[in-house]
């Protein structure tokens, strides 16, 4: 346990806190480092910093090699990346990230890797995205094999799995993901806050097959973290009607809407309201379609406000990866997973000693699945949850998310499964293979990791758009498309677009409006 210890103590003089002890964390690290081949699952609520056991892992790795490696610390978008990161060198200064766009590093090589789904997955196929021009051109392979073995003689921890598991167009990569690192032993631990009885089941079934020793961890009421939310006075309403009648003046507000456009039109109306009763540079908006920069600039701010009174207005942006607390919580319906990720916003810090979330019950529920919103809704109106207790709400989660695997498989290709597997086992497969291999997939229509994105440029920042925001953008003016040599008329032409982009052709979209300093690209 000296490595745990001594990861406490660094965090704690980094951030400037008292520690409170987490009896989970050193369970679990007792038993990665003490099982010969260990499959965690650690199921925690929102803030109760699971990301100590990766620091305190990867301090272990410095000295003692003999499992593991290294700690490649897996996580579903870059945006909650930036913070581990951040933290990481204030503490330990010994991490890199690795992503699409980023030059930090190019192996895993370092003892604590932060990496993206989509790279992992990529660097798992020995396809390193670093290297894709060069290995298109035929001048080198890229560092495959390397890079893969760098993962295979790691422990991989997979961060808010829950995004990976429910996103249908994650699944099948992640499927296929868990399948191969199981087959060679790796060792493997999730983390998440909302864990169905049905992915508990899918954990299992690899785990068992391969031989692992698996475990589930889920703090109990005697936790001193559990204890201490359990003190809060934590309450949550559900209304109907115009959200911004809820927010409470005076206090920490958050308003999560489901959708850029609700969000920027209820950011409109509150900074033209004056009875709102905010100043104007204190509501601030975050939300997907603004530059990175612009994220952290608001942030930024955010975090300066500290306990001061403001209203934030965001979409699932700030659901990961905005750290903030809030006393007044308003939130659009959505299913029970996201739900708990927006209300472990509220009364975050230890200091808070209450809060409030509103659901309104007759907000668009798109782009989530009708079922699954109305679902939640009827479940969580007839009982008391409470956000920071799993016990609380983990027969919700698996009632809507499905208690067998089934619930997982029918969003799984079965032959890109097998393709994706092919790829990753097959010692044949070079670098040069496997992006050809690729390329055909993605020309017949199939993304490989998520939907089809298009980065816009704007201002020499990446800002990721759907091929339908791109036709919008391109009808109204705005946007150049450089490198197509078709008319963007219709979806299936944005789609081409996007496809195109995929295939690391020649093409480049860039914004040429006036980039909104407030609302981003609305």
């Amino acid at each position: 346990m000296r490595a745990y210890r001594e990861a406490v103590k660094r965090l704690a003089e980094a951030k400037g806190f008292v520690p409170e002890r987490r009896p989970l964390l050193e369970e679990a690290f007792d038993f990665l480092t003490s099982s010969p081949q260990p499959f965690l699952v650690l199921n925690a609520p929102t803030g109760y910093g699971k990301t100590l056991l990766s620091f305190a892992l990867a301090l272990r790795s410095l000295t003692d090699a003999s499992q593991f490696d290294r700690v490649i610390h897996v996580l579903p978008m870059r945006s909650i990346i930036e913070d581990i990161q951040r933290t990481a060198d204030e503490a330990f200064g010994f991490s890199r990230t690795k992503m699409m766009g980023s030059s930090g590093e190019f192996m895993h090589l370092f003892p604590l890797n932060v990496t993206t789904a989509d790279t992992f997955t990529w660097d798992l196929m020995k396809l390193n995205t670093k290297k894709r021009h060069r290995v298109k051109a035929g001048r080198e392979f890229g560092y495959d094999y390397l890079t893969q073995a760098s993962i295979l003689t790691s422990l991989v921890i997979f961060d808010e799995a829950h995004f990976l598991l429910e996103d249908e167009s994650m699944a099948t990569a992640f499927d296929a993901v868990v399948n191969f690192l199981t087959s060679q032993g790796v060792l493997i631990v999730v983390m998440t806050a909302t864990l169905s009885e049905g992915h508990r089941k899918f954990f299992r079934r690899y785990a068992g097959k391969y031989g692992y020793d698996f475990k589930v961890l889920s703090p109990n009421e005697e936790d001193p973290f559990v204890k201490r939310e359990l003190e809060k006075d934590i309450s949550i309403e559900f209304e109907k009607g115009d959200p911004l009648m809820f927010i409470e003046p005076g206090k920490r507000n958050a308003l999560i809407v489901n959708t850029v456009d609700r969000a920027v039109e209820l950011y409109d109306m509150a900074v033209s309201d004056p009875s709102i009763g905010f100043e104007r540079d204190r509501i601030l908006l975050i939300h997907g379609r603004m530059t990175p920069s612009h994220k952290k600039s608001i942030i930024g701010r955010l975090q300066r406000l500290g306990k001061e009174d403001f209203l934030l207005i965001g979409t699932q942006a700030v659901e990961a990866g905005v750290d903030f607390s809030a006393d007044v919580m308003v939130t659009d319906r959505a299913p029970i997973n996201s739900l708990l990720q927006r209300f472990g916003r509220l009364a975050r810090h230890a200091s808070d000693r209450t809060g409030k979330a509103v659901v309104i019950t007759d907000a668009p529920s798109g782009p989530y699945p009708l079922g699954k919103v109305e679902k939640t809704l009827g479940l969580i109106t007839e009982r008391s949850i409470h956000p920071r207790v799993p016990s609380t709400y983990e027969e919700i989660v698996t009632a809507v998310h499905g208690s067998s695997p089934s619930s997982i498989n029918r969003l799984i290709n079965k032959g890109l499964k097998g393709k994706l597997l092919g790829l990753m086992s097959d010692p044949s497969k070079r670098a040069i293979h496997v992006l050809g291999e690729v390329e055909r997939l993605v020309a017949s229509g199939i993304p490989i990791m998520r939907d089809f994105l298009v980065p816009l440029s704007v201002g020499g920042e990446t800002v990721l758009i759907s091929p339908k925001k791109l036709l919008e953008l391109y009808s109204a003016g705005p946007v150049e498309i450089k490198g197509v040599k078709f008319e963007i008329k219709t979806l299936k032409d944005a789609y081409r677009v996007a496809k195109a982009v995929a295939l690391d052709e020649n093409v480049e979209i860039v914004f040429m409006g006036n980039y909104d300093p407030e609302r981003g690209i609305a």
